[in-house]
């Protein structure tokens, strides 16, 4: 049976055993484990998101997606241009052409002339740093194992949920960082671009509605001023010529006295 559920108008449902697989978290004794859960979750719809969307059938086991042979690909195809250039650029004749020996020569005799506390201090500085990155590289094998270990876990427990995708993410650390991050980056851009163009159609229509608005309240408003401005013109004339008409009787009466 198809693990999908009906369709609605047009868009594929959420899947069944996706659905119950989220409604186990909410059972009694699950509490604690409802980060794993939804981190599960999570992974299943960047899944099938980097799958190309949701198929109502059953598909055979997929092909990676990202592996990290794309890293290693990538850095061998730059070491080979970098080689051919070396190789073209004739350096190997240059390098060939300097005085090695004589500089190890007087390297050695610098280093015999330098007083022995420094000598040693040196020497127990060389030391120390060949015995730290030891360290740090048994520390790493030992912190990759467990979380190695559960990324492979992890990307099982996603197949065991969607078994069509199966083989998507090959079972490893690494593959599982990559495929994260590359389909973080899908995500991330398919974002950007859908917000591109709400922001250039949401532009479009204010220049077309809002804007045309706002030009016809400014018409409207220059036009009710014009007329407010002539209506004031005429009382504002007899006005005037009635102060005139008082300032020169007021000069006649000044004259007679």
């Amino acid at each position: 049976s198809s693990h999908f559920g009906p369709q609605v108008g047009g868009a594929v449902a959420v899947p069944k055993r996706a659905s119950s697989f989220c409604a186990a978290s909410d059972q009694p004794g699950t509490l604690a484990a409802m980060p794993s859960r939804a981190a599960l979750f999570s992974l299943y719809l960047v899944g099938r998101l980097a799958a190309g969307g949701a198929s109502p059938t059953p598909r055979s086991p997929s092909t990676p997606l990202v592996t990290t042979d794309f890293i290693f690909g990538t850095y061998e195809l730059v070491y080979d241009i970098y080689v051919s250039a070396w190789d073209k650029a004739g350096m190997g004749g240059l390098l060939a052409a300097v005085p090695v020996d004589k500089v190890k020569d007087e390297f050695n005799k610098q280093w015999a002339a330098l007083p022995p506390d420094v000598s040693k201090m040196l020497g127990e500085a060389q030391t120390q740093t060949v015995q730290v990155k030891a360290l740090a590289l048994e520390y790493a094998d030992k912190a990759y194992e467990p979380a190695n270990d559960f990324a492979v876990n992890w990307i099982k427990q996603f197949e065991a949920v969607a078994p069509q995708y199966k083989g998507l993410i090959r079972h490893s650390l690494g593959d599982l960082a990559l495929f994260m991050v590359y389909t973080s980056m899908v995500v991330y851009l398919l974002v950007k671009i859908a917000l591109f163009v709400l922001r250039t159609t949401w532009a479009v229509f204010c220049c077309f509605c809002c804007c045309g608005c706002c030009r016809r309240g400014k018409a409207t408003a220059a036009g009710s001023a014009t007329a407010k401005a002539k209506a004031k013109s005429p009382a504002a004339a007899p006005a005037a010529s009635g102060k005139a008409a008082a300032k020169a009787t007021a000069k006649k009466a000044a004259a007679k006295k």
